[in-house]
């Protein structure tokens, strides 16, 4: 079974995406190459060889704490979720699944960084290279399956109450750190760069206290550097067994919990989506300058942000992250960026948002098959965006200016407000464009599910909204000009953009219906410049008539053309506008799941008009 499971993730490697782990991979070969370069100066006394320690410390830290930073993010390249069922003991299972998480890019990148120990250990013979490569090979297994049991655990507590608001902490805390950890020692470096001094403070890479080495090389990530350093400096078989053996009963210990989690999520069956709130009707959200339609979608995105986990996660750590790199920098004595926090809030914001429609589902469907309704769905969105994200972060932008009386306040309130008007408009058009289909709205009952990994479409909005918060600082000049130049992009981008996102919803809703319907992007970029025939006429009509599902089928009464041979019709769309009960996508039947072919129901689009079989009055069937 695991020569099986071994061939099975080899031919997902090779046949999957390439994209992120190519990246991965050059990224890090790349650091990796840096470290043992640093262990070929440090025989040369360039360098004292304790900053090893320091990276090989900080590398192994990325696989405790790496899992945290995408709590919802499954690494393993095969889903226990496709073993639940099958009729295989689950330890055995388990077990087989446990050896294939050593393939992949995370332990090739790491073991090149630990060969760094074999250069140290170079110089003291044979026998002390001998041991530095068991020392790099024990210490690879102990971070492999430490890093996997962190990963575990961590989806096995989302799937608690408290989870949506853990996940959001370690979200923000590890984007925080990312983004702001470089505060500090920029700070110390240029300590007047406020008040426009540029004198460097010259920093000195000299010998680390020798009690901060001791506690690294004390530490479980340091166990294979302290084993690799005694093999050199011949201090026999004891500092070189010991850090052996325990680096390999930890990883046998982590492997072992690993197995247990899997076991346990073989075993567990899947649990359906339940509301728990009833279904009353509450009363409507009134706002100025907006018709109703907007109103209640303004209404709706706001209870779904609320109460639907992933997106849960999504706000939480949204707000989070800008507010834990305020405190970083207050921490310094650069006070003066803090109004800074407020287009960092703009831009974390737009990345949360970027993959709304996706998030939704093939909920998607109700406004393909509604008049009129993608306009006002589209503005209704960034209405709501605006509400939770682009003025709270304008708002922190202002407050923290008159707190500081930052000099760079009035260009930081004005890159707030470019960065808002982007990330609001750029973030719903990114979720036409590049959205990550998941697991469905309907079956997402708590923030461990994969729900897309929208991390493309946040690498897209990320350098499109930081020019945008740059740019009125250099051209504003004063904070007058930097406000009124924001201003006049804000006004421009936000008068442009949505009719472009409702076009593309046109263009392409029924390829990105497709697409969650089959959880596959093939069927986007398949349809990706072809007008979908389900939009088109329901959109055009929209002004004329209303055209409901009701009115379809009255029309479509007697006939019976079978267009399942229109190729421009999807036969998920058909699927979805089928009558079933409450309008809801159908799943997939019995003739689907044993490999029959079902018989299609009779459904014809042409000029907003459906072909359905007549089913007949209650006394004729």
């Amino acid at each position: 079974m695991t020569r099986a499971l071994f061939a099975l993730k080899l031919r997902l490697l090779r046949n999957g995406p390439h994209d992120e782990r190519a990246f991965s991979l050059v990224t890090g070969l790349i650091l990796a190459a840096l470290v043992i370069a640093g262990a070929s100066l440090t025989t040369h006394g360039v360098i004292h060889e304790g900053w090893i320690a320091v990276a090989l410390t900080v590398w192994g830290g990325m696989w405790l704490f790496g899992p945290l930073a995408q709590p919802r993010h499954d690494p393993s390249v095969i889903s226990r979720e496709w073993w639940r069922g099958y009729p295989l003991r689950s330890w055995r299972l388990a077990r087989a699944l446990s050896w294939t998480e050593l393939l992949g890019v995370g332990p090739l990148i790491t073991l090149a960084c630990l060969s760094s120990l074999v250069v140290l250990a170079a110089p003291g013979g044979t026998a002390a290279v001998t041991a530095a490569v068991a020392a790099a090979l024990a210490q690879l297994y102990l971070l492999i399956w430490a890093g996997k049991t962190v990963a575990a655990l961590a989806g096995w507590l989302l799937q608690t109450r408290a989870g949506v608001t853990m996940a959001a902490v370690q979200t923000a805390t590890m984007l925080a750190l990312s983004f702001a950890g470089w505060v500090p020692v920029a700070a110390w470096l240029l300590p007047r760069l406020g008040e426009g001094d540029t004198a460097l403070v010259t920093p000195t890479a000299g010998r680390l206290p020798e009690p901060m080495i001791d506690v690294l090389a004390a530490l479980p990530t340091g166990w294979g550097y302290g084993a690799a350093i005694a093999a050199r400096d011949g201090g026999g078989a004891g500092p070189v067994l010991l850090p052996l053996a325990a680096l390999l009963a930890l990883g046998a210990l982590s492997q072992l919990c690993w197995i247990a989690l899997t076991v346990r999520a073989l075993r567990r069956p899947p649990r359906q989506a339940t509301s728990r709130r009833p279904a009353v009707p509450g009363r409507g959200l009134s706002l100025p300058f907006t018709t109703p339609q907007v109103a209640a979608v303004v209404s709706r995105e706001l209870a779904t942000w609320r109460r639907d986990p992933a997106r849960g996660v999504e706000l939480r750590s949204a707000w989070l992250t800008p507010l834990l790199m305020a405190l970083i920098i207050a921490s310094t004595d650069w006070n003066w960026a803090l109004p800074l926090a407020g287009p960092a809030a703009a831009l974390f914001g737009a990345m949360a948002a970027v993959n709304t429609y996706a998030l939704d589902g093939t909920a998607l469907w109700q406004l393909l098959s509604t008049p009129g309704a993608l306009k006002a769905d589209v503005r209704g969105r960034m209405v709501a965006w605006a509400l939770l994200f682009g003025l709270p972060s304008i708002a922190l932008a202002a407050v923290l200016w008159a707190v500081t009386s930052s000099p760079w306040g009035g260009a930081a309130v004005g890159g707030t407000i470019a960065a808002a008007a982007a990330g609001c408009a750029g973030a719903l058009l990114l979720a036409v464009v590049m959205p990550a289909v998941g697991t469905d709205a309907r079956d997402r009952i708590y923030p461990g599910q994969q729900a897309g990994d929208p991390t493309g479409g946040q690498m897209t909005i990320f350098p499109v909204a930081l020019p945008a918060a740059l740019l009125p600082g250099v051209i504003g000049g004063s904070w007058w000009g930097s406000v009124l130049v924001a201003v006049l992009l804000a006004a421009a981008v936000l008068g442009v953009t949505p009719a472009l996102t409702v076009r593309l919803l046109q263009q392409r809703g029924t390829g990105l219906l497709d697409a969650m319907i089959s959880r596959d992007t093939a069927a986007l970029r398949s349809a990706a410049w072809t007008r979908g025939p389900l939009t088109r006429p329901l959109e055009t009509s929209s002004h004329n008539r209303h055209v409901g599902l009701h009115e379809l089928r009255r029309r479509a009464a007697g006939h019976h053309e079978d267009s399942w041979a229109d190729p421009s019709l999807p036969p998920a769309i058909a699927g979805v506008i089928r009558p079933t009960a409450g309008c809801a996508p159908p799943r997939p039947g019995a003739a689907q799941r044993v490999g029959e072919d079902p018989v299609p129901p009779r459904v014809h689009l042409v000029n907003a008009e459906a072909d359905v079989p007549h089913m007949g009055s209650k006394e004729e069937r």
